[in-house]
Parts: C-alpha cells; structure tokens; sequence
C-alpha cells in the first residue's frame, strides 16, 4: 500500500548519523546550503531512520551544523527495507536531473527576481 502520511519530527542533530557511503561529494556546497536555509527556512526534511541514520538529506544536515542549529525536522523511513533505502537515497538524488527545463520559462523566472534585486546565487544561478 503507498504511504502518503508522513510524520514530520523535530530531531536534535546530534542524534542523526550521516551514511559513510553516500555517493554525493557536497563539502564544497555546504555554505551555499546554510545561506538557503538562512533565506528560506528549512522546508525539506531529512529523511532518516528511527535509529538516527540518514537516508536522504546530507548536504542540509552538514548546512545545519555549520548554523549551529539544535534541532532539525525528520521524516522516519522504518517502513523501507534496507534495499529500498538504497534505492531511494539514489532517486532522491538523481530525480531532480529527470525533467529539463523550459528555457523561456526559466528566464522569466529569473528576470523577475532580477527586477526585484534578488541574488540568483542562493537559487544556483548567476546574473550572467
């Protein structure tokens, strides 16, 4: 049966263990995550399993250590077996490469917050 209801938690971040094989190399973002959690506030949560292990959310967990955060929100995947956590560590990764994007839409997008004075580079773009 698919599993729509998800329970969000406020974990201390010491609790949540990063996975030693996690394929991203991410050291060289993680500022650049901090100030989007700074910007936005920290809308994803990680994904972890109840005994503290990250499934998904690495570079956000690294961005709220380097803000000193004391708590961070938590999705539990207990109901996933050790090789969907595998698997969905990967998708969770490598969906956002799936879809292109519409290159007239996207520069709309980034004109208008260039009229209104936005820095692109806490979205990932540059003015240039």
């Amino acid at each position: 049966m698919l599993n729509t209801a998800l329970q969000l938690e406020d974990w201390p971040i010491g609790r949540l263990i990063e996975y030693d094989r996690n394929p991203r190399k991410n050291d060289d973002v993680v500022d650049r995550m901090a100030q989007a959690i700074v910007e936005f506030g920290f809308r994803i949560p990680i994904v972890a399993r109840s005994d503290g292990l990250v499934v998904d959310g690495h570079l956000r967990l690294k961005a709220a250590r380097l803000l000193g955060l004391a708590t961070v929100p938590v999705v539990l995947a207990d109901e996933l077996s050790e090789t969907q956590i595998r698997a969905f560590r990967l998708l969770a990764n490598q969906s956002a490469n799936w879809a292109e994007w519409d290159d007239a839409r996207l520069s709309a997008e980034l004109q208008d917050l260039l009229a209104d004075d936005y820095d692109l580079s806490l979205v990932g773009f540059s003015d240039g």
